[in-house]
């Protein structure tokens, strides 16, 4: 078997955890034992009781960690957990001693009964019991909370890629020959005929690339800023289009700082202008929508034109990349769909209520 074959049980946390259970007593266990060997009191009695000792540790040990489990006392904050877990450790003591009394006296009937112990031996074993199960509890809690931030930093470095090659692709695309031939092309002829037009026009193509190039670096902007870049882009559309290109926008008041995935909305609205109004000679209208849901909010921006599914004019990169943000950003909880509506196409983004407000 290649090692390769291997890696996946030996990465996966059941055995992570079983091997440091079985490490972390046994490691306890020799240093009793060389502790015991310097002061020449280890003999085979006692190597045999401390390995009774290493499977009671393990198995009491595995038991509190079920309760904390099952309680969710993971997710609680540490003064609520506090308290309980040393409840449950003095709990989990007394238990631990009784197993190990009945199995030593079952298991070694020759040797010393554990059962027929002083309450003075009964009061110090629980309280050792005690304290190696509430520091093994504090460790225990320690690793999870160092495998869950860095699985939340994994998570987070993907969805900060996913962004760049988002923005990048974004960018490319609005970067594109026909589109900065025609834009340029447009100021160009602006330049003579209305001056004041031409500024306006590179300063909406200054913004459309300022806005893709800052945004690369946010996992979420308001819905307000990515209007803007929306509205400045479909300016410039318009020296292309002219007539050709309606546009309504209807955003209620205070929506606008709602936190939305940067360009997500413009690449919906890009891809509506270039398959959906472009193809058509009379041209069409495109309306866009923000509305707040139960859920959080739903973006709509519909189109003239029509979808085929399965059908993609171009790369189809935006789209693909949008929808992989959504998944990494809010966990399938967010909803992008595309279909046909009477005599449009409606591509409709539902995104969950973000908690984090705008300053």
């Amino acid at each position: 078997m290649h090692v390769t074959d291997r890696s996946p049980f030996l990465r996966s946390p059941r055995t992570i955890y079983w091997a440091t259970q079985v490490l972390a007593w046994s490691t306890l266990v020799v240093l009793l034992g060389l502790i015991l060997y310097q002061r020449h009191e280890f003999t085979n009695d006692r190597a045999k009781v401390m390995g009774l000792f290493l499977l009671t540790g393990i198995g009491i040990s595995h038991l509190f960690r079920r309760i904390i489990v099952r309680n969710s006392w993971l997710e609680e904050d540490i003064g609520f957990v506090l308290p309980r877990l040393s409840l449950v450790a003095v709990l989990l003591s007394v238990l631990a001693f009784l197993v190990m009394a009945v199995l030593h006296d079952v298991l070694f009937p020759s040797y010393t009964s554990m059962l027929r112990t002083t309450p003075l031996d009964l009061l110090l074993s629980t309280i050792n019991w005690t304290v190696l199960l509430f520091v093994w509890s504090l460790g225990y809690f320690a690793y999870v909370y160092f495998v869950r931030s860095r699985r939340e930093e994994i998570r987070n470095l993907r969805l900060e890629t996913a962004n760049r090659e988002n923005q990048l692709n974004t960018l490319r695309a609005q970067m594109n020959p026909h589109f900065m031939f025609n834009a340029l092309n447009g100021i160009r002829g602006l330049v003579d005929e209305d001056p004041d037009q031409a500024k306006k026009a590179i300063t909406q193509l200054s913004a459309i690339l300022r806005n893709a190039m800052a945004s690369v670096k946010r996992n979420l902007v308001p819905l307000g800023e990515e209007i803007d870049i929306v509205k400045a882009y479909l300016e410039l559309e318009r020296m292309r289009y002219e007539e050709r290109l309606r546009v309504r926008i209807d955003v209620p008041e205070g929506l606008e700082r709602e936190l939305v995935p940067p360009m997500v909305l413009q690449t919906l609205v890009e891809n509506a202008v270039r398959h959906g109004i472009a193809p058509l000679l009379e041209g069409g209208d495109l309306w866009i929508s923000a509305t707040r849901t139960p859920e959080g909010v739903r973006l709509v921006v519909r189109n003239t034109g029509h979808y085929t599914p399965g059908k993609v004019n171009g790369t189809g990169i935006g789209l693909r990349n949008t929808r992989k943000r959504l998944e990494m950003l809010y966990g399938g909880k967010a909803q992008l769909r595309i279909f046909n509506l009477d005599d449009l196409v409606e591509s409709r983004l539902d995104l969950p209520a973000r908690p984090q407000p705008i300053a």
